[in-house]
């Protein structure tokens, strides 16, 4: 899977340039329809029909379903990241693991990941993923580790690459396979992190994480 611009199509022609009203509209709508209808739900023609716009120009924008669904959930709406982090750690660590349970608990995002995993190749493209979600996401950690190691509450060697991608991981598996409520999620992975990120010092105050049962 990769998540940027190359498509099993091919690079989209050179054209004019998007119309932003029209663009945004499009994106609406397949928000809309994910909610509604879930992801079988979104067509080209149902999108183009919600949207009042052509299905000929969603399909020059948009090559795939996917990119289409992919942008709507990602890159549509800004959603702003936690930058500021003034402890304690397990303070820090809840406000920006409770951003992404969130972010990837909203229904179009739930309905559209669910979708996504089910249909993707390893040459579909994910427009947004990356800019709009992961770059932010791992740019919100880096500004928590900074803040925690001026303090001498973690580990001076944690991989924010790593660390984004097994924790964005594990909220998504949570969300869609166990169907865990967000605060459970929320408390078990601060409490997870928190002990995981802690210098040794802090880890002999913290309690070790446990097992949290859940419907």
């Amino acid at each position: 899977m990769t998540q940027e611009h190359s498509t099993a199509r091919g690079p989209r022609p050179a054209g004019r340039p998007r119309d932003l009203e029209r663009h945004r509209a499009v994106l609406t709508s397949t928000r809309a329809i994910l909610v509604a209808d879930g992801y079988p739900g979104v067509t080209f023609a149902e999108v183009a029909r919600s949207a009042g716009v052509t299905r000929q120009l969603v399909y020059r924008w948009w090559p795939t379903k996917a990119a289409l669904v992919s942008e709507a959930m990602f890159a549509a709406e800004a959603t702003t990241w936690p930058s500021t982090f003034p402890g304690p750690l397990d303070h820090d660590v809840r406000t920006w693991v409770d951003a992404m349970v969130t972010h990837a608990a909203r229904p179009d995002v739930r309905a559209g990941v669910r979708g996504l995993l089910a249909e993707i190749g390893t040459s579909d493209t994910l427009p947004g993923l990356s800019k709009h979600l992961i770059t932010p996401i791992r740019h919100s950690l880096d500004a928590l580790l900074t803040a925690a190691q001026a303090r001498g509450e973690v580990h001076p060697d944690i991989d924010p690459v790593l660390t984004t991608e097994t924790v964005t991981g594990a909220i998504t598996m949570h969300l869609l396979l166990d169907r865990a409520e967000p605060p459970v999620i929320t408390a078990h992975l601060t409490q997870l992190l928190t002990w995981a990120f802690g210098s040794r010092a802090a880890q002999q105050e913290l309690p070790r994480p446990s097992a949290q049962g859940h419907p």
